[in-house]
């Protein structure tokens, strides 16, 4: 079978991993990024993951930001792949008759949200038997809590500004916000590099709260209308992009299962929105207990135009939206082959040795 996908894992999973291959039980957290359109070449993996998981017993904690959230949201619905299948459908039927405004973009953004999870289905997300959701948006401060967009796009200035100097001053114009589901708290909700505020989810917050964690900055209009919550809250990709965070903080005990499994767009971890052209490199405590699963770079290379999916193809193919579709349906189609390996590699034992370091 080729190598349609990449498995890295950091220091003490990838012993895990060498030793005794992938076990799910192992995994106590499951992770999706934020990535817009790239979600769909990891769609193929998302259909195979709840077959691992359906005898589970024991809680497994769902994180995500922005569309990793609505990802994780339809995971936790009790028929998962239909989800899957209208969120991914949805998606790639957006239309924009011209260069597309935040009203229009928060428009379309809202109907992909209802058409996968209608108010009837937030119950089953929230009390599921084993998966216990949960997302990060960012509560603003400053000039990033207007919706004016001169001054949003000078709070985005400072804020990528002092990015340069340290990922830690960022927490001068965002607190994290950490949506959770009822009942325990998840392991990394002490998680203290930002200001962080932990707010529960209930049927009537809930799909604000979803939408904030993808309220990208000057692309969408912020959501200051989540009930029971004050403030103004924006996309959780802007403090946490790959999830560079504490996932399983504390000394490991014996026996314990804390693996993070987090199927990816790509092999490597990108800690922030503004540090996308900075190769800053996660840190490697916060990695230690993750494995990346990713489309590999040959299989990157064999689809349509040589990429995966990307929001730019909103303009690169303006006035094209046929042509887009077709593109991203056969990505979708094409991710298949990404799922089908990731089991083989887990039953064979093979991802034994196609592990490699984080």
């Amino acid at each position: 079978m080729p190598d349609t996908i990449s498995v890295r894992a950091g220091r003490r999973a990838i012993g895990i991993i060498r030793d005794e291959g992938l076990n799910p039980a192992r995994v106590k957290v499951l992770a999706g990024a934020s990535g817009s359109a790239k979600f769909l070449v990891l769609t193929g993996i998302d259909r195979v993951l709840m077959d691992l998981f359906k005898d589970r017993t024991e809680p497994l904690h769902l994180l995500g930001t922005s569309i990793g959230a609505f990802r994780m949201a339809a995971f936790c619905q009790n028929d998962p792949v239909a989800a899957l299948d209208s969120l991914e459908r949805e998606y790639i039927a957006q239309h924009y008759q011209r260069r597309p405004t935040r009203e229009e973009i928060n428009r379309e953004t809202l109907r992909i949200l209802d058409a996968f999870i209608d108010e009837g289905r937030i119950e089953q997300v929230l009390n599921h038997p084993f998966m216990r959701i949960s997302f990060l948006a960012n509560r603003c401060r400053g000039l990033l809590k207007s919706e004016a967009l001169p001054l949003q796009w000078m709070g985005l200035g400072l804020a990528a500004g002092a990015n340069l100097l340290s990922r830690d001053f960022l927490g001068a114009f965002f607190e994290r916000a950490l949506f959770c589901a009822p009942g325990e708290l998840p392991p990394y909700a002490g998680m203290n590099r930002f200001p962080l505020k932990v707010y529960g989810l209930t049927k009537d917050n809930f799909k604000p709260a979803l939408l904030s964690s993808g309220a990208i900055p000057a692309i969408m209009a912020g959501v200051s209308d989540i009930p029971g919550v004050k403030g103004m809250f924006r996309d959780g990709g802007i403090l946490d992009y790959h999830l560079d965070i504490p996932f399983l903080p504390g000394p490991v005990l014996p026996g314990e299962n804390r693996l993070v499994l987090f199927p990816h767009f790509y092999e490597h971890i990108t800690p922030g929105w503004f540090d996308k052209r900075l190769n800053r490199p996660p840190d490697p405590d916060n990695m230690a207990d993750v494995v990346v699963v990713a489309p590999s770079p040959a299989f990157v290379q064999s689809l349509p135009l040589g990429k995966i999916p990307d929001r730019k193809d909103f303009y690169g193919f303006k006035g094209k939206d046929r042509e887009r579709m077709a593109y991203w349906k056969e990505t979708v189609n094409r991710s298949r082959e990404l799922g089908l390996e990731f089991v083989e590699s887990i039953s064979s034992g093979r991802i034994r040795q196609m592990v490699k370091p984080l």
